[in-house]
């Protein structure tokens, strides 16, 4: 069968990030550190999550270490254009695992998880290397949900093209 699930993950990230691009459009510099109420994330803070979250899962998946959250990406700027290109070079090295894997019973191994990750897994000490993927997508899309929010908020209608 090939790689039909590693290309329909990767579809799948790319059509998220896709969205997550067309919605950065939309955000001027002076909205990028923006925070809805106080201390919640802002429209920054949002992007660098979702970055150092894929970061550290592909970091994980490839050698079975933890990757401090605070130093997974050395952020190259503090603006949203040096941090799209850093979200970029991350999606880079997700891809080349991607491409790594020879075929799809390889997102069937199980994959160790960190102590402190099983919270979000049940409880369980292993889960496949594809849910760890899936779960890089999902939380990606849920931020994306965030700034939209976000974004509407500050008078960018979603719905209004």
């Amino acid at each position: 069968m090939g790689r039909t699930r590693i290309t329909t993950l990767q579809r799948i990230m790319k059509d998220i990030r896709t969205e997550l691009l067309k919605e950065a459009e939309k955000i001027k510099p002076e909205e990028y550190n923006w925070e809805p109420r106080p201390k919640m994330r802002t429209l920054k803070g949002q992007i660098q999550e979702i970055g150092s979250m894929e970061k550290i899962c592909i970091h994980n998946l490839r050698t079975q270490q933890p990757l401090d959250w605070g130093k997974a990406i050395a952020w190259s700027g503090e603006d949203l254009v040096a941090h799209l290109k850093d979200l970029e070079g991350v999606r880079k090295e997700t891809n080349q695992f991607l491409d790594s894997l020879r075929d799809d019973k390889e997102l069937d191994k199980p994959h160790q998880l960190l102590p402190e990750w099983r919270q979000f897994w049940w409880n369980q000490e292993s889960i496949s290397s594809e849910e760890i993927l899936r779960w890089v997508a999902r939380h990606e899309y849920y931020h994306l949900g965030q700034i939209i929010s976000y974004l509407w908020i500050l008078g960018n209608n979603p719905y209004k093209p």
